[in-house]
C-alpha cells in the first residue's frame, strides 16, 4: 500500500505541476496576446474608430431622369457617412409628374434617414419608377462632392 500511495502522490504532484505550468504559461502569454487581440477586434468593430469616406455637412444637387427634362433636387446632411436629414424638391409642372414627385419626396426620408449614404439606392418608391433615377443621380453628385 505504501508503494501505491507513493505512486498516487507522485502522479498527483506531477499533475499539479503540469497544471500550474500550463496556467503559468497561459498567464504569461495569454493576457498580452489576448489584450492585443481584443484591442484589434474592438478597434475594427467600434463605430468610434470608423473612418468616414465623406466630409460631414449639408449638400444639395439636382438629378435629371427620363427622356425629358425631368429633375428633382436632393438636399441632405451627412454625419459620419450617415444621412441625418433629407429633403427632395419636385420640379415637375405636369400635374401627373408633379404628383409622382411629391409622393416620392414624402416617402424618401423614411427610406434614407439614418442610413449610410453608400447603402442608399432607390428603385420604385411610392408608385414612381422614374423619379428614383433622378434621386440616385443627385445622390451620386453629392457623394462626389462630399468625397472632396
Amino acid at each position: 500500500m505504501t508503494s501505491l500511495h507513493r505512486k498516487f502522490a507522485t502522479a498527483t504532484m506531477v499533475g499539479i505541476s503540469v497544471s500550474v505550468m500550463g496556467c503559468s504559461a497561459t498567464d504569461t502569454d495569454g493576457p498580452g496576446s489576448a489584450s492585443a487581440s481584443n484591442s484589434g477586434v474592438a478597434a475594427s468593430s467600434s463605430p468610434l474608430s470608423r473612418n468616414p469616406t465623406y466630409e460631414n455637412g449639408a449638400y444639395s444637387a439636382t438629378g435629371q431622369y427620363g427622356s425629358g427634362p425631368s429633375t428633382i433636387t436632393v438636399s441632405l446632411t451627412l454625419d459620419d457617412d450617415v444621412i441625418t436629414s433629407v429633403e427632395v424638391t419636385p420640379h415637375a409642372t405636369d400635374p401627373t409628374s408633379r404628383d409622382f414627385q411629391e409622393r416620392f419626396a414624402d416617402a424618401v426620408p423614411r427610406l434614407v434617414v439614418s442610413k449610410d449614404i453608400d447603402d442608399v439606392h432607390l428603385d420604385h418608391v411610392a408608385g414612381s419608377s422614374l423619379t428614383p433615377d433622378g434621386f440616385n443621380a443627385a445622390l451620386q453628385k453629392i457623394k462626389d462632392e462630399a468625397a472632396g
